[in-house]
């Protein structure tokens, strides 16, 4: 009989039985870690007088069968594709029928949409077949990860579409490297809070702050998104500091600290395979970059790099309103903040790359934020919040979010405006046209300034102060744009014919341009209008000058020069081929007026100091052999008064400036080409380059 420690382990094999019985390994052979010949007995068992216990042999393993939810899911997946595959197309003469794109009646019905989550982060779908797809695709993923137990973290590999929209830095930079000093991070914060942060309000304040003690540490140890938002905020401190600001804080150049941040946002977002995320704080990271390359940036290449955030933005669901995805209150209110900042930076390059309408999702829905504080919104919050009744940090993005909707509500605005100070003849759009346009514009100064009686207070702070300025700006000049050119008192005298009008349009730009930085500069927010300085325009002006030398228009013009200049030192590099040619038109156009100037009085006059730098910056004398720009107009003496017919080659010039900056050569991130001859990161003291103004 076998023995009862054998039981059911064993077929019980008789201890007599003469012919060998093979074995698993026994146990004491397996304690003991030695080698069994598998014998039952074993010889080792047998030599150590000691009972043979043969080891307990493993279950037997079942054969696996298919899963059966699995196929079922694979099964329906194949039914959905093909029912979308053999969906048949509209036909052209269908299509034609349905209701214009516009139309209002086509807009009050929208798909619901929603929500899935993928990859950590949560992605938007309106197209229910698909979305039904995607759930039962999902579903089966889940199947397969609980079934095998994969817990490997995905790849960070950097996507390589992402390197080529961003910009490749050197492979041997490491992002730990670039992080600022323990006693910078504090610093470089709260600069970002008092300057830029009023004026922008992308970030939820109290939740990212506790995440800068994490940051003081030697690892850094946060998460790589927020280590994305940090360091385009850093970023943006860096541009809002002066070069002598800068150099005090961190003890390096202004140039050499904004290359080093766009650098660390770069590398960061290239490590979160940015083009693939569904995460807000990652897409957050994304569009603060997008603000800091205003001026630094080619405005053709900001505007194709604001499409990425917009597909990114659509993907993630922002242009939808969070309530109708049922999403909670401060979720909602953080999308809606980061959507309409989308908005605002869309139509400023849109318009300005020559656009007369951007390319927002056609049904996009999404409320504009709420007049509340970062104080009064908080993560766990489940009622929505309410408008406060008084003023908040939130007034200038509130007014700047109705300035946007007014852009992308007005298509043509740039040929309405070309119209008025052009007058062109049978063509252009008709004197009701252009009155519904002045009326479009009445209503958005009226809605300013409801905004500005409702929520703003004069005392409450430098962000109030600059809601009203800015609000004041856009009107003026608005007004002046649409204003018809021989309305206005200069028409008969110095303005007689649309080039001289384009010249007033120039001075006029400019004037708004000191303005605004004597308005901006007590406050703090001086960064703000210097990136919105528009070079073609000063450009312009200044090849104007070489040929103008007298009337009001062209002292006015000589004083916005000496503004320029004070304000934007960046522009005596003449190591920059462009400010290179300004220089020349500057000293060419003052050597005329010198002229002009000796012969009335017999005296030369007193040499501006932006005159005698330009002398001594240049490099050699060559520069006087630099042909002059071509006459821009004919002198009133030899003619009399012109009408405005038609479009012209000087007004054209001018508004091109708004239109299209592809003349100067400016390359992605903000270094001059390097077949130009000109040193990496030249846009000097504030980044200034081709921007848009408003």
């Amino acid at each position: 009989m076998a023995s009862s420690q054998q039981g059911s382990l064993l077929a019980a094999p008789a201890i007599a039985s003469h012919k060998p019985q093979r074995i698993l390994a026994c146990v004491l052979c397996q304690h003991r870690k030695i080698k069994c010949d598998r014998t039952f007995p074993c010889a080792n068992c047998t030599k150590a007088n000691v009972k043979c216990t043969p080891s307990t042999p493993a279950p037997a393993r079942k054969r696996r069968r298919p899963n059966q939810d699995l196929q079922e899911r694979l099964a329906r997946c194949e039914e959905l594709l093909k029912e979308y595959a053999t969906d048949k197309p509209e036909s052209p003469t269908a299509r034609a029928s349905q209701t214009p794109l516009y139309d209002e009646a086509y807009t009050k019905w929208q798909p619901q949409g929603k929500l899935v989550k993928e990859d950590g982060g949560v992605r938007f779908m309106d197209n229910f077949l698909l979305g039904t797809i995607y759930d039962e695709l999902r579903a089966m993923r889940e199947i397969i990860d609980d079934d095998d137990h994969d817990d490997t973290p995905d790849s960070m590999t950097p996507d390589d579409n992402s390197e080529l929209i961003l910009g490749a830095d050197s492979p041997e930079q490491s992002i730990e490297d670039l992080w600022p000093e323990a006693s910078h991070i504090f610093r470089l914060w709260q600069i970002y809070l008092d300057r830029v942060n009023p004026l922008t309000k992308i970030i939820h304040v109290p939740t990212l702050q506790p995440f800068l003690a994490e940051a003081l540490g030697v690892s850094h140890n946060v998460p790589r998104n927020v280590e994305a938002l940090l360091f385009s905020i850093f970023l943006m401190a860096v541009i809002s500091l002066t070069p002598d600001e800068c150099q005090a804080l961190l003890g390096y150049s202004r140039e050499k600290a904004l290359q080093r941040y766009s650098t660390a946002v770069r590398l960061s977002l290239l490590r979160l395979n940015f083009l693939k995320s569904n995460d807000l704080t990652t897409l957050q990271a994304l569009v603060i970059y997008l603000i800091s390359l205003q001026g630094r940036y080619n405005r053709h290449a900001s505007w194709i790099l604001n499409g990425v955030v917009i597909r990114m933005a659509q993907k993630m669901g922002l242009h939808r309103d969070g309530e109708l995805l049922g999403l909670g209150p401060f979720d909602t209110e953080m999308r809606r903040r980061l959507w309409w900042q989308i908005i605002m930076v869309d139509a400023k390059y849109a318009i300005f790359s020559g656009l007369s309408h951007t390319l927002l999702p056609r049904n996009w829905d999404t409320k504009p934020p709420k007049n509340v504080n970062d104080a009064d919104i908080y993560p766990s919050a489940t009622e929505p919040f309410q408008d406060r009744g008084g003023p908040t940090e939130m007034i200038f993005c509130l007014l700047t979010y109705k300035f946007a909707k007014f852009l992308v509500d007005t298509p043509g605005l740039e040929t309405m405006l070309m119209a008025s100070q052009a007058e062109l003849g049978p063509g252009g759009p008709s004197e009701e046209q252009m009155k519904e346009y002045r009326a479009t514009l009445e209503t958005l100064g009226k809605e300013l300034l409801d905004t500005l009686d409702n929520y703003c207070d004069p005392t409450a702070g430098p962000v109030h102060e600059m809601a009203i300025d800015m609000r004041k700006h856009i009107i003026q000049k608005m007004t002046e744009l649409f204003l018809p050119s021989k309305q206005p008192a200069e028409w008969g005298g110095e303005v007689r014919n649309s080039k001289d009008n384009a010249f007033k349009i120039a001075v006029g730009t400019l004037e708004h341009n000191s303005a605004n930085y004597s308005s901006a500069k007590d406050k703090g927010f001086l960064w703000f209008s210097l990136l919105h300085f528009q070079l073609e325009v000063f450009m312009f002006l200044a090849g104007q000058l070489c040929h103008r030398t007298e009337g009001t228009l062209v002292e006015r013009a000589w004083n916005e020069v000496e503004v320029v200049y004070t304000f934007h030192p960046e522009l005596f590099d003449v190591s920059n081929r462009t400010y290179l040619t300004l220089a020349v038109f500057i000293l060419k156009a003052w050597k005329k007026r010198e002229e002009k100037l000796f012969g009335i009085s017999g005296q030369l006059p007193d040499l501006p100091f932006y005159i005698e730098k330009l002398r001594t910056s240049m490099p050699d004398e060559a520069y006087k052999t630099e042909p002059t720009p071509p006459n821009p107009y004919t002198p009133v003496s030899l003619t009399g008064p012109q009408e405005l017919v038609g479009s012209d080659p000087a007004f054209d010039q001018l508004l091109g400036s708004y239109l299209d900056g592809s003349a100067l050569e400016w390359d992605m991130f903000g270094n001059v080409p390097v077949t130009s001859g000109q040193p990496a990161n030249s846009f000097g003291n504030f980044g200034m380059g081709p921007s848009v103004e408003w």
